[in-house]
């Protein structure tokens, strides 16, 4: 379980007792939304007990109560808190104010990670991968070469991944086939899925010069999309772009060439796309 349905679950109590503050009870709102496992404890939470029959001072004792489990909830985020940063990143958490502060500190605390050397391929790719870059985020990613040859010329290729919260991933491959070689992989790619693409996440084409040759698009969960780019020179460009929550932390307009990324493609935490689904599910914007 993420430290963050920790956090959440001890916030409950004074959430459900309008003891929270604003920004805890947004975290606490938004969270609830995206988690079932904490929507299911939170509503038993809520669920009107029996009635008991009580003493002459119910009034005074429930006060008291409250009080007590207030103060052992802020002391057990505080510790938790503790265990996670240093000294000086608590302090800013505490300015911060709550939830909030924490996942603005746990965003930058996550690096970003960037390899750029090919022979690293297949740590990365298919069934070789290392066990975080293996299933990414249900999305397949076949398109992509299942690894590099010898007689590949690959001018350039970076593999970036985040994970403030959730993984993130964007990779893009470049490489130069030989005419026999480009045909086998035309091939090969023909039988890979062709989604429709266009509309995703704003996505209106790409530049002139640019043929989609195959694309998988996760239009169940909308966690990203892969697709496979021929350009001339026998070049076919390979790109993945994988995030979570209907955006993208990661500021991934700095690590690709924007020629190989959609036209009008965003997934910015405020994209459109995402603001049209939470209010379509929720009623409102996130």
């Amino acid at each position: 379980m993420r430290m963050e349905c920790d956090i959440i679950r001890d916030l409950m109590p004074l959430y459900a007792e309008k003891m929270a503050s604003a920004r805890s009870g947004e975290a606490v709102e938004e969270h609830l939304r995206e988690c079932s496992e904490c929507r299911g404890i939170y509503e038993n939470m809520v669920t009107p007990a029996p009635q008991m029959q009580f003493h002459t001072q119910p009034q005074e004792s429930f006060r008291k109560y409250v009080r007590k489990k207030k103060w052992s909830y802020g002391l057990k985020v505080a510790l938790l808190t503790l265990a996670g940063v240093a000294a000086v990143l608590l302090l800013r958490f505490a300015l911060a104010g709550g939830l909030i502060g924490l996942l603005a500190l746990d965003s930058e605390l996550a690096e970003v990670e960037v390899d750029t050397d090919i022979s690293h391929y297949e740590r990365y790719m298919g069934e070789t991968a290392e066990e975080k870059y293996q299933g990414k985020l249900g999305v397949d990613d076949s398109i992509f070469p299942k690894e590099i040859t010898a007689d590949m010329h690959v001018p350039d290729y970076k593999m970036v991944y985040y994970n403030p919260w959730d993984p993130q991933y964007l990779s893009y491959l470049v490489v130069e086939y030989e005419d026999a070689d480009y045909a086998a992989e035309l091939a090969r790619l023909e039988n890979c899925a062709q989604d429709v693409y266009t509309g995703f996440y704003g996505t209106q084409g790409f530049e002139q010069g640019y043929e989609v040759l195959a694309a998988e698009i996760d239009d169940h969960n909308y966690h990203g999309l892969v697709y496979a780019l021929g350009a001339e020179d026998n070049r076919i460009i390979y790109v993945e772009i994988l995030f979570c929550n209907y955006f993208m932390d990661l500021e991934y307009e700095e690590y690709i060439d924007s020629a190989y990324l959609p036209i009008g493609f965003n997934v910015a935490k405020g994209n459109p796309y995402r603001e049209e689904y939470y209010t379509a599910v929720f009623g409102k914007n996130p």
